[in-house]
């Protein structure tokens, strides 16, 4: 059964709905109405080159091989009349013809405009240094130098498969492994290199945009090999001297000979009296010592001498024959080809580049032979006990040691297992910084 309900209560229904209508409308006319919230959120300015790219429309342009300055602006709708305006100009700013592929162009259009309309152009010379080409209003272009921010590193790694590859899994820029091998090139095997070596690094990184452009000077570092620490420390004597790497004792990195004449290869062949050719198929003394390595991987000096022969020959190729003092000579075969200006008698340094990997004379593949004589016998290099260089002297012994205790203070309190501290900082300032934005956003509009 349905329950029916009289008029009386239909009236008070209707009068209610009524009232409270007239109600809301009263309210809306006073102003007093609750307005809804509407967070509107600016578009945050990102700067480049000194510029607000959020002002235009972003195009980016990597530049090919073979590929002319003309074409590539005229496929951003840059007329040609503008185009030979550059080129008059580009003698007093900018070689157009230095326009390297690989490198590249960032091209500001209009924002507002369905169309292509180009207002600059810029192109990245290096990390730092730029070249624009302003379009907007008038014509001209004008050099520019990113601003670079110093950033203190300390950076940890354990080593599972090449040093190389752990810096990269770990953040840290792979370039520092060759710092790290020309630092410890006298003391430490880096074709030796085992799962389980461990570093720790305490430097500085130069970077724009919060893009790395540079390793600057390493202050400090720590290289465990096999178990045994390396160090070496950063020090200056005086604002007259450029700074050097020592030990943790004052002994100076360098001893007299490099390790290896060409870097990160890998030893194919040691010195015996008894080895089988591979090429003449006869057992026969192998006197040298090859490293394995690409073409045209640079050949460097293992030491400052004078060059005492540099030339071709059946057997050994393209060879240059290095003369130390009246104890050590040194001698490289198998180049591709000698070094632009090596010839007898000419002065090398240690580290100078002679020649380039190869495989002429008698060589199955690319490598270099590295020959070793002491007192005019020829030895194994592996095996001689080279003294190092001159240590510290004793009057700035003192300095040294009190400015590095603090550095070793540093290096000693990094662990192992954060691997990359530099990056976690950074990380844990980034996410701070991000809820800090959320917190200010809900504050503002909520």
């Amino acid at each position: 059964m349905v329950k029916q309900y009289g008029p009386s209560v239909a009236l008070i229904l209707f009068a209610i709905i009524i009232a409270v209508w007239v109600v809301e409308i009263v309210i809306e006319l006073r102003g007093e109405k609750p307005q809804k919230q509407v967070a509107v959120v600016r578009e945050e300015a990102v700067f480049k080159y000194g510029i607000n790219l959020n002002d235009f429309k972003v195009l980016n342009h990597l530049v090919k091989p073979n590929e002319l300055f003309s074409e590539i602006f005229s496929q951003y709708n840059v007329t040609a009349g503008a185009i030979n305006y550059f080129v008059s100009k580009s003698g007093e700013v900018f070689n157009l013809k230095k326009i390297k592929a690989g490198n590249s162009f960032t091209v500001l259009c209009e924002k507002n405009d369905s169309l292509m309309i180009p207002k600059m152009l810029v192109y990245e010379e290096s990390k730092v240094n730029y070249v624009v080409f302003n379009l907007d209003d008038s014509l001209y272009m004008y050099r520019g130098q990113s601003s670079v921010e110093r950033k203190h590193r300390e950076v940890s790694g354990v080593i599972q498969s090449s040093l190389y590859a752990t810096l990269e899994q770990n953040n840290i820029d792979p370039s520092l492994a060759v710092r790290m091998s020309e630092i410890f090139a006298w003391s430490v095997d880096f074709y030796k290199i085992q799962n389980g070596d461990k570093f720790k690094i305490i430097y500085d990184e130069d970077m724009v945009n919060g893009r790395s452009v540079a390793i600057g000077e390493i202050s400090a570092i720590v290289f465990n090999s096999g178990g045994k620490d390396n160090y070496a420390f950063y020090y200056s004597k005086d604002n007259a001297h450029e700074g050097d790497y020592y030990d943790e004792n004052g002994n100076s990195m360098k001893k007299q000979f490099l390790k290896s004449p060409v870097k990160f290869s890998r030893i194919s062949s040691r010195f015996t009296i008894k080895r089988f050719h591979p090429v003449t198929k006869i057992w026969k003394a192998h006197l040298g010592t090859d490293y394995a390595a690409a073409y045209g991987t640079p050949i460097l000096a293992t030491a400052d001498g004078v060059i005492e022969n540099a030339q071709f020959k059946v057997f050994n190729g393209n060879y240059v024959k290095i003369r130390h003092n009246g104890e050590y000579k040194t001698q490289y075969l198998h180049m591709s080809k000698i070094a632009k200006g090596i010839r007898p008698g000419v002065r090398v340094r240690q580290g100078e580049v002679i020649g380039y990997v190869g495989s002429t004379g008698l060589a199955t593949g690319p490598h270099v032979c590295y020959r070793f004589w002491k007192d005019g016998a020829q030895v194994d290099p592996l095996h001689q006990k080279l003294t190092f260089a001159d240590p510290l002297p004793a009057k700035y012994k003192t300095d040294f040691m009190t400015k590095t205790k603090n550095v070793s203070t540093g290096l000693n309190a990094i662990t192992y297992t954060e691997h990359n501290i530099a990056v976690q900082k950074q990380m844990a300032e980034d996410e701070e910084e991000a809820i800090g934005q959320s917190e200010e956003l809900v504050r503002k509009f909520f």
